[in-house]
């Protein structure tokens, strides 16, 4: 270890601090937004356009398909300028790509191929302001506030995990799921004028113009391969993400078709898992206290296993057991985002944070229009070689258990015997 080429913190206490909590207020509203979507886009297609399987995994790949292919570019373009202009401008296009959808969802014209477009434009935007926001924070808030902050927005994503699915089902259940798609559109009205209000300087970090853009990313890519911690993290990631976004695909077809819910009763199942959620990022610091960094990111692939069960739901007839079942795998998700969040965040040097987290995200998301195509490919052919209701719980139960091809990464030394966070002073030296 030696020590960080931290830089001065940017903003005093006081104004960064008051500053993120106007930032804090916007994006918590428009997760709430995003939630919605998650839920009323594939509700959209499952009810209204009635997709299949694998047309459904195309659309959960369209919507996450921009990291991959841009991350790398987006995270050197990030470290360059200020990053507050193009999360607005982001909000302000997905706004605009959500109202049409539902316009034309209303106006009985809408196709599969416009949800796939809006869902592709949109993930291009969602990388523009996600690789700004986690390199923005850091110019915000000073170096020893960022656990907190970190653990706050991540409460925000699962408060909006617990309410988003119940406000989705009760307007796609009275309205339609074009409603609950404006409802989203109208979300990052919020997040943009949280952004707005902002009065800390953002500054950036000088980068000499006649740096390439490829040794930008290089320096990045070069920085997470030589600190081990966060190139198994990585990897453990990419395959975490896998398993999840086949269990994602998997999981409203088996709502809806294998236990024959509405939108309603199938939002509650996903809100009820979500309110573990909130749980888990109440917790997540003092469980990382208690038992160390190591241990708590190993217990996370708990997410993944637990929908082995999902058969259960099946052979029972309820749906309470699909609740515990959510119940106990939202549990861990953000235990593990806070921690690794703010883990990347203490390591990395300033002036890299904006490529190395793109860098991260490229590789821990790249897997998830992988993983989209492969639920929906499982999906269809469980539901063809057993039947459609056998078929969707077997197809969830397998999503579930590929979780623990992670195992082997986060069992790695420099990992399990990780105890605690590194101190604001410390940095890796890979």
């Amino acid at each position: 270890m030696r020590p960080a080429a931290a830089g001065p913190d940017i903003a005093t206490p006081d104004t960064g601090r008051r500053d993120f909590g106007r930032m804090w207020l916007g994006q918590s509203i428009s997760l709430i937004g995003d939630q919605v979507s998650l839920f009323a886009l594939p509700s959209l297609a499952i009810l209204v356009l009635e997709a299949s399987g694998p047309q459904v995994g195309v659309l959960h790949a369209m919507a996450t398909i921009a990291f991959p292919a841009l991350g790398l570019f987006v995270g050197a373009f990030m470290d360059r300028v200020r990053c507050r202009p193009f999360m607005i401008a982001a909000d302000v296009l997905r706004l605009l790509l959500f109202l049409s959808v539902a316009v034309l969802a209303l106006a009985d014209v809408l196709g599969l191929w416009h949800l796939y477009v809006a869902a592709a434009l949109a993930s291009v935007c969602t990388v523009v302001f996600d690789v700004g926001y986690q390199t923005h924070l850091p110019r915000l808030v000073s170096r020893d506030f960022l656990p907190v902050g970190n653990a706050r927005l991540e409460m925000s994503s699962s408060v909006a995990r617990a309410g988003g699915p119940v406000v989705a089902g009760a307007v796609t259940q009275v309205l339609g799921p074009a409603l609950a798609v404006a409802a989203n559109a109208a979300s990052f009205l919020a997040s943009a004028t949280g952004l707005l209000t902002i009065r800390t300087p953002e500054h950036t970090m000088p980068v000499p113009a006649d740096t390439p853009w490829r040794k930008q990313i290089l320096d990045g890519a070069r920085h997470m391969w030589r600190t081990p911690v966060l190139r198994w993290l990585s990897a453990a990631a990419a395959l975490r993400n896998l398993s999840m976004a086949m269990v994602e695909t998997v999981l409203l077809l088996f709502l809806y078709r294998a236990m024959g819910l509405s939108p309603a009763p199938a939002a509650l199942v996903l809100a009820a898992g979500a309110l573990a959620a909130v749980l888990g990022a109440v917790v997540s610091r003092a469980l990382v206290d208690r038992v160390g960094v190591g241990p708590a990111l190993l217990a996370t692939v708990t997410e993944g296993v637990v929908w082995a069960g999902a058969p259960l739901a099946l052979a029972t007839g309820s749906s309470a057991v699909v609740i515990a079942i959510a119940f106990v795998s939202a549990v861990w998700l953000p235990v593990w985002n806070v921690t690794v969040t703010t883990l990347r965040q203490l390591i990395t040097p300033p002036h890299l944070l904006g490529r190395v987290h793109a860098t991260a995200r490229t590789i821990n998301l790249c897997t998830i229009p992988l993983g989209a195509v492969l639920g929906g490919l499982l999906a269809g052919w469980a539901s063809a070689l057993w039947g459609e209701r056998a078929g969707l719980g077997a197809a969830l139960a397998i999503a579930g258990l590929i979780s623990i091809s992670g195992l082997p990464f986060l069992l790695r030394r420099e990992i399990r015997n990780m105890r605690r966070l590194p101190s604001m002073e410390e940095n890796s030296d890979g």
